[in-house]
C-alpha cells in the first residue's frame, strides 16, 4: 500500500522546503542517500522521512534541507580540469 500524505489535514504553516533524507542499516555503512520528502519545518520533515522510509530498520537517519547542498558539479561547467 503506498503512503499518502494529506497536506491538508496537516498543521506546520510556512513555506514548504525540499530535505534530503540519508540513512544508514548499522554503523558499518556509510550514509547513503535514500530519498527527499517536503514539508514546512524540520520537525514534519522528520516525522515525513520515518514515515516514507520506514521499510528498513534504520540505525541512523538524517535530513538536509536542500537549500544546504552545495552543487559542484554545476559550478564552472566550462572550465576544463587540468590532470597532472
Amino acid at each position: 500500500m503506498k503512503k499518502v500524505i494529506d497536506r491538508k489535514v496537516e498543521l506546520g504553516g510556512g513555506k514548504p522546503e525540499f530535505y534530503e533524507v540519508f540513512a544508514r542499516r548499522n554503523s558499518t555503512e556509510p550514509l547513503t542517500h535514500i530519498g527527499s520528502v517536503e514539508a514546512p519545518n524540520e520537525e514534519l520533515a522528520e516525522a515525513r522521512a520515518w514515515f516514507v522510509y520506514d521499510h528498513e530498520s534504520w540505525k541512523e537517519m538524517c535530513i538536509v534541507p536542500l537549500s544546504a547542498i552545495i552543487p559542484i558539479t554545476e559550478r564552472d561547467r566550462d572550465t576544463k580540469l587540468k590532470v597532472v
